[in-house]
């Protein structure tokens, strides 16, 4: 039996762990007979090393780790991979394959736009995609290309990007700049898959700058639109077909600023359970 692991990058907000249980749980209700399990990078139980030795102890003997991930940041390419390629030793009788992550994808897009209508987010007014931001620049390009995407073709003057954390333009710069425009309003798509501590930063910085109504959406949260494209992940590996991009890869390609990752070796992290 094969078994789906979809591996999130963890928070200590339970709600946030429900939204990933409820992610998996409507991807197996579409593939009868899938078992769906989560794990997470960080912040939440299991680890990944420790959902693998749990399944290997139940007689599983073939796992696909998807990382439901919105963007192909280091925990995708390192954190998550090197735990893949670690367990293989470990578990030398178990199939192991591994899988791409969610986004950029036109159905992350579609439910980013449902989220700003149920928000009441205006046509006439400009809006800010928000994601947690990387030290990675392929995964800040992914929310750039996100936000392309959520602009074309819908009524909205303008789609910026700003992040929570780490990168730049930060939420604060990000808005100022849209009342330096003259804008009186405008609206924020929190790209995270649910809550916890960046999301709820994001909602504190749009309220900080002065002169200016922000609008907020919810996270995406669990839909069935996710769950199909999480199953399309799932398919692409067994079926062999797995597209990823890494022409922009930080440790393929010498980077401004981050030349010294290519060929860097790839750890898993450091999880508390597996300390």
């Amino acid at each position: 039996m094969t078994v789906l692991l979809g591996v999130a990058h963890g928070s200590k907000d339970p709600a946030s762990q429900e939204v990933v249980r409820d992610l998996l749980a409507r991807t197996a209700a579409l593939r009868p007979g899938l078992r769906a399990v989560a794990a997470y990078v960080d912040n939440a139980s299991p680890s990944i090393r420790s959902a693998l030795h749990d399944l290997v102890a139940e007689g599983v003997d073939d796992v696909v780790v998807l990382p439901v991930l919105l963007t192909p940041a280091s925990h995708s390419k390192t954190a998550v991979a090197a735990s893949v390629r670690a367990g293989r030793p470990d578990h030398p009788g178990l199939r192991l394959r591994y899988g791409r992550p969610l986004g950029p994808h036109p159905v992350l897009v579609e439910v980013l736009a449902s989220r700003l209508a149920q928000a009441g987010a205006r046509d006439e007014d400009p809006v800010v995609l928000v994601a947690g931001g990387a030290l990675d620049p392929d995964a800040n390009a992914a929310v750039a290309s996100t936000a392309r995407l959520l602009f074309e073709g819908r009524p909205w003057p303008s789609v910026d990007i700003a992040f929570a954390s780490t990168a730049r333009p930060s939420v604060p710069e990000a808005l100022t700049r849209l009342r330096s425009q003259g804008h009186v309003r405008a609206s924020i798509a929190r790209y995270f898959l649910g809550p916890g501590f960046l999301p709820r930063l994001v909602a504190t910085q749009a309220a900080s700058v002065d002169g200016l109504e922000v609008v907020v959406s919810e996270p995406l949260g669990a839909s069935d639109g996710l769950a199909g494209l999480l199953a399309g992940r799932f398919d692409e590996v067994l079926g062999g077909d797995i597209r990823m991009n890494c022409d922009a890869c930080l440790y393929r390609i010498a980077l401004p600023g981050r030349e010294s990752a290519v060929g860097a070796p790839q750890e898993p992290h450091t999880h508390p359970d597996d300390a």
